[in-house]
């Protein structure tokens, strides 16, 4: 694979450009999908997540992982490629200069950004916006991380996520780590991190304060998770526990039996909380979290639709559209952060590998929602199980049912374009304001669209936009 350290012509392949977005008013930029799909006479594939039918205003319309963190290692030795690489990689360590350009490579026909420093333990960081993120163990130290099984770690994004199956998601991993590793059938794949969410519509708002509130969680005192939260005391345990205690004879310090300390710290870590721990709010509610942000296991409902409206984000509206979203009903994501802590205490840590969590995510999320988690009508303080849970709340649960398979799709860049077109035009006109010797100046207004035209054209020929599309990990 070969290595690019500077720019490149993009080559003879020139395409026409594309269409500058016209004034407000005089029509629109239409997505590229949007155009696509109209092209189609064929009915999109509609994922499992639109077949679970609605409960009034509430409808599944995604279902997910949102961020995928993975460890991998143990005897499996560097590749080839990789044991070549680390002495160009070392060098531009070395070399690099606060300021200069990133170093670009080429691997699994991507191109990543070389940061110039590690990040304990590892020794290496590459990123490519449109996969993820990962960090490369030393290969002159490749041993010493054979025990904690991570030479390897990747974090993938939710971009790349969605673009992938279940099968074709493990088989793209598996090609990513090939790169790295001399044999990935010698290597254990496991999680660190991951997200699950699921999109359900609420009408014409966001959840109110009062439905959050409503809310019954394991968010705070636990530490433990059991599948079976069911406590039977026999009745010597409950003779042994009821007052007064006649093996306490003597002054001698009460004794309990390992089963019965067993039993009640489970009783302990299996306590409820209800309400909500964090809010974030406006004018409305946009955030709620339950548990802390960063532990083993905490979760959060947020205005979806309001953040796509900020990230630009033209994607996940038309997944959305193409499960049943009018295109105007407010979308709540439901989302859960699960670290490997958690995971390893799920059914005797049977979710810890890629594998495992993949083949079993209905069932993790059957647990996070009925379990962990759940938004009721009323909260009952004498028996909390009797409480009833909302019809949004219904639906979240059964948003896993089936694991549903997302649509296979292309990332776009329609909102992105639109923005930096935006702030460029605005830019050049503000220059072009301040820069004029009088109202009627028109001769600089022309100089600087010929300059503007000449230098666009001079880039092109200076490589200048494949060199971005490198770093932007799409060339």
């Amino acid at each position: 694979m070969l290595m690019k350290t500077k720019k490149e012509p993009c080559g003879g392949n020139h395409r026409v450009p594309f269409e500058l977005p016209q004034p407000v008013g005089a029509g629109c930029m239409v997505s590229p999908i949007v155009a696509e799909l109209n092209g189609k006479s064929s009915t999109p594939q509609i994922p499992t997540s639109s077949r679970l039918g609605s409960i009034g205003k509430h409808q599944v319309v995604l279902t997910g992982i949102d961020t995928l963190s993975l460890t991998a290692g143990g005897v499996g030795s560097p590749s080839t490629w990789l044991i070549e690489q680390q002495e160009i990689w070392n060098q531009y360590h070395n070399d690099y200069e606060f300021g200069d350009e990133y170093m670009c490579i080429e691997m699994d026909n991507l191109w990543w950004e070389l940061y110039p420093h590690g990040s304990n333990p590892y020794k290496f960081q590459l990123r490519n916006d449109e996969v993820g993120f990962i960090k490369v163990w030393n290969t002159e130290k490749w041993s010493s991380g054979v025990t904690g099984k991570q030479q390897v770690h990747i974090t993938f994004y939710s971009k790349h996520l969605h673009q992938h199956t279940k099968e074709t998601l493990i088989l793209s991993v598996k090609q990513l780590l090939g790169n790295l590793f001399d044999n990935v059938n010698h290597i254990d794949i496991q999680v660190s991190r991951v997200d699950l969410h699921s999109d359900v519509t609420n009408g014409t708002n966001m959840l109110s304060y009062e439905e959050v509130s409503s809310s019954i969680s394991r968010s705070k005192v636990r530490n433990h998770y059991f599948e079976n939260d069911e406590l039977l005391l026999t009745e010597n345990e409950l003779k042994f526990l009821t007052p007064p205690c006649d093996n306490n004879k003597g002054g001698q310090k009460l004794t309990l039996p390992v089963a019965i300390v067993e039993k009640l710290m489970k009783m302990y870590d299996n306590q409820v909380n209800v309400g909500v721990s964090q809010i974030i709010k406006k004018k409305e509610l946009e955030t709620a979290y339950f548990g802390k942000q960063g532990s083993d296991i905490w979760g959060k409902c947020y205005n979806k639709t309001k953040q796509i409206l900020t990230k630009n984000d033209d994607d996940t509206p038309l997944l959305w559209e193409q499960n049943g979203w009018n295109g105007t009903d407010v979308v709540v994501r439901t989302e859960f952060s699960m670290r490997r802590g958690f995971l390893k205490q799920l059914d005797n840590g049977k979710y810890v590998t890629l594998d495992g969590l993949l083949d079993n995510v209905d069932k993790i999320w059957i647990y996070l929602t009925d379990k962990w988690l759940r938004l009721v009508e009323e909260v009952k303080d004498n028996n909390t199980t009797w409480s009833k849970i909302t019809n949004f709340w219904m639906m979240v649960q059964q948003s896993f049912k089936e694991v549903s398979n997302t649509i296979i799709r292309k990332k776009k860049y329609d909102g992105k374009v639109n923005q930096l077109w935006k702030q460029g035009i605005g830019c050049i006109s503000q220059m072009i304001a301040i820069g004029m010797n009088g109202n009627d100046d028109i001769m600089f207004l022309k100089s600087t669209i010929m300059a503007v035209k000449n230098t666009l054209s001079q880039q092109e020929f200076d490589g200048e936009y494949y060199s971005r599309r490198q770093h932007l990990g799409i060339a």
